[in-house]
């Protein structure tokens, strides 16, 4: 059996027959499998991590491998051995987006499953050269202003500008580009209402300023990336709506740490979120 079958996403509070049935290499007597994923793309601490779910249908348990591969190299970077799968049940697996402790890179990335029954009669989800079953995007970083916008003054700016201007309308909404945890919410005559959230495994703080409003979220609260932060305002010294937005070095904002530029982020993050 060599043919491919199509993907599903599983939209929320979804049923076991929304799953789709799998119709890569094994034996015509194996276990039937099913799997589909929750997303596309997900980004790291986000409220929601990519999740595979899947379904075996055989007379007996199934012993199950799912196996996580990195799109671009083909090699499977991580690997999950479930106990043996009662038939019927809708199982599922959890991806945060780290391995052993390390973050992953950006990128495509893809699940493969393959289930073998007690007479050693095996299925597998995707063929080796499917790369679309079950297939999914991960990001580390969002991008910020949830609507139109454009850029204005950037780093440096001939008078020691610290960050990026992003314009958009008063009352856009402003998303953490990174979960963490918020260090300061305060008011700065400059600044305006600004918040400073040092980034989850990074060594990087994200300084958000001239929020419309003091943003809902409190020090010392940790936030996940694309959390609502506040909307674009024009608090503080600032002449026109927009975020200026700064990344600040470790140890981090005032800390010893120092701004570098945030432009090549920012518009990194802008072209894919």
């Amino acid at each position: 059996m060599a043919a491919l079958a199509a993907s599903a996403v599983l939209p929320s509070g979804a049923a076991a027959e929304d799953l789709v049935r799998a119709s890569g290499p094994g034996d015509p007597e194996g276990p039937r499998v099913e799997t589909a994923t929750n997303a596309r793309k997900v980004y790291y601490r986000a409220e929601e991590s990519i999740k595979l779910y899947y379904r075996v249908t055989d007379p007996k348990p199934v012993e199950v491998k799912i196996d996580l591969i990195n799109d671009s190299s083909g090699r499977v970077i991580e690997t999950w051995r479930p106990p043996p799968v009662e038939s019927d049940e809708v199982q599922r697996v959890r991806w945060r987006g780290v391995i052993d402790g390390d973050l992953r890179r950006d990128g495509r990335y893809r699940f493969r499953l393959t289930a073998e029954d007690s007479q050693g009669f095996t299925s597998s989800s995707a063929a080796e050269g499917d790369r679309d079953r079950d297939a999914f995007r991960f990001y580390r970083n969002y991008f910020p202003v949830r609507g139109r916008h454009t850029y204005g003054d950037g780093f440096g700016a001939g008078r020691g500008h610290r960050g990026q201007d992003v314009f958009a309308d008063c009352g856009t909404d402003l998303q953490a580009a990174r979960g963490g945890t918020v260090q300061t919410r305060a008011y700065h005559s400059a600044a305006g209402y600004y918040l400073v959230i040092d980034g989850k495994k990074t060594k990087v703080d994200y300084v958000y300023m001239h929020l419309r409003r003091p943003s809902p979220r409190r020090e010392g609260e940790r936030v996940r990336t694309g959390q609502r932060l506040g909307n674009v305002g024009q608090s503080g010294n600032a002449s026109g709506c927009h975020l200026h937005f700064e990344l600040w070095s470790g140890p981090g904002w005032y800390e010893g740490g120092d701004a570098f530029d945030a432009t090549p982020s920012l518009k990194y993050w802008d072209s894919y979120s």
